[in-house]
């Protein structure tokens, strides 16, 4: 009986200290973006949408984005666009934002959070990288914020 009782804590102590070990994971909540080539920006949806917020959490890009709609799922991407030329000095990565409303005519106020795992910009040997952030205001201007993504 007491061999039993010894063998049974033992395991309850290994468990307890296995369960205190911190695990990592990755966020699986963050999208991967997409890529896509200078000749073909033309194809990017470009529906309607506000930026409310943008953060850098580790390796995600989380951007808080306010549209109409409601009545269909609506589609928003983070786009990688690739430079027409890839000779050296290259400009700092640049993303645009993608949204699709897939036609929603209707008119309630969205406001949604969307996460991208922005990491495939990580530059070899540095420790962060600068990066351009392109968003059309309700006018079509292209408004250009640059940001740091550290790692």
């Amino acid at each position: 009986m007491k061999p039993l009782l010894i063998a049974l804590s033992v395991c309850f102590i290994l468990c307890l200290n296995a369960c205190t070990e911190q695990v990592v994971l990755p966020d699986s909540d963050c999208q991967k973006y997409k890529e896509l080539g200078y000749l073909n920006q033309d194809s990017l949806k470009t529906d309607p949408f506000v930026v409310q917020a943008v953060k850098i959490e580790g390796d995600c890009l989380r951007l808080t984005l306010q549209y109409s709609g409601g009545c269909k799922e609506h589609e928003v991407n983070l786009v990688l666009m690739i430079p027409e030329c890839g000779t050296p000095p290259l400009p700092p990565p640049t993303f645009e934002i993608s949204h699709d409303a897939n036609g929603d005519s209707c008119e309630a106020w969205i406001t949604k959070e969307y996460s991208f795992d922005i990491s495939g910009i990580r530059e070899e040997g540095k420790s962060k990288t600068d990066f351009v952030l392109n968003v059309r205001n309700s006018a079509g201007e292209m408004i250009s914020t640059t940001y740091t993504y550290n790692y």
